[in-house]
């Protein structure tokens, strides 16, 4: 059984921290190298940065498996668009159709707004993804993140306002 548990407390940030460390690394460390995941683990992912974006609007949920945490997602609602900022899952379980569930839960949180999202330009196995779940890339865009580090994505967007 699949669940979408919204994160309300403190032990639900500490499972959500305890995702990122072990989806992070395995899954950027080949496309940005280790210093550069590590640097955005301190200052983009840290407990504190989840705990802050929470406290400013942002919606965090644990993804469960069989009552497992198997991965984390994040969003922002705005006026006319949700900004998916984070959907990851473990490796274990990537390819068992949780992905499409998460997604499908989303077209009905963005009923009648834009979905929109950033991936990493070499993050093929996620592009493929979105592609595949109708997204479309609208823009390419580089941002400075300190420290030397640039963060070089596209901008994907599914209209749902329709």
């Amino acid at each position: 059984m699949f669940k979408i548990e919204k994160v309300t407390n403190n032990d639900q940030i500490l499972i959500v921290d305890q995702l990122v460390k072990e989806i992070w690394p395995e899954i950027y460390t080949p496309i940005i190298g280790e210093e550069q995941v590590n640097y955005m683990l301190r200052t983009y992912q840290s407990l504190e940065n989840i705990q802050k974006e929470i406290s400013e609007g942002d919606q965090y949920f644990i993804l469960l498996a069989n009552n497992q945490p198997v991965g984390y997602t994040a969003y922002r609602d705005l006026a006319d668009e949700v900004y998916l900022s984070k959907l990851y899952l473990t490796n274990a379980t990537r390819g068992k159709g949780y992905g499409n569930q998460v997604f499908s839960w989303y077209e009905q949180v963005a009923a009648g707004k834009k979905l929109r999202l950033n991936v990493n330009k070499f993050n093929q196995r996620a592009i493929a993804i979105y592609e595949h779940r109708g997204f479309k890339c609208v823009e390419s865009c580089q941002n400075d993140i300190g420290s030397g580090f640039v963060m070089d994505d596209y901008v994907y967007l599914k209209d749902l306002s329709k």
